[in-house]
């Protein structure tokens, strides 16, 4: 499935601490990379923000930043059913 998931905007712009950010629908996204742990897992992973101290981190992490990206723009898009319970996690 990850071969399919790519990100659909192209406002993705590098960071000074070498993240990935972009503001979309009212929510500011940021995917980072999480080097390789003690337990050997290393990969993506995004976080949105909007006002109002709402924030989601996602609890995966992926082998591919665009797959992390497209994740992300997933979470924001209108009506996702990822978001129903919109609190801090």
């Amino acid at each position: 499935m990850s071969v399919l998931m790519h990100p659909t905007i192209s406002a993705w712009q590098r960071d000074h601490d070498g993240s990935y950010k972009a503001d979309l629908h009212g929510w500011s996204l940021r995917v980072r990379w999480r080097p390789e742990g003690v337990d050997g897992e290393r990969g993506f992973w995004w976080e949105a923000e909007r006002p109002g101290a709402v924030k989601r981190v996602d609890p995966e992490l992926h082998e591919e930043i665009e797959v992390a990206m497209a994740h992300a723009e997933q979470f924001v898009a209108p009506g996702a059913r990822d978001r129903e319970s919109e609190t801090i996690d």
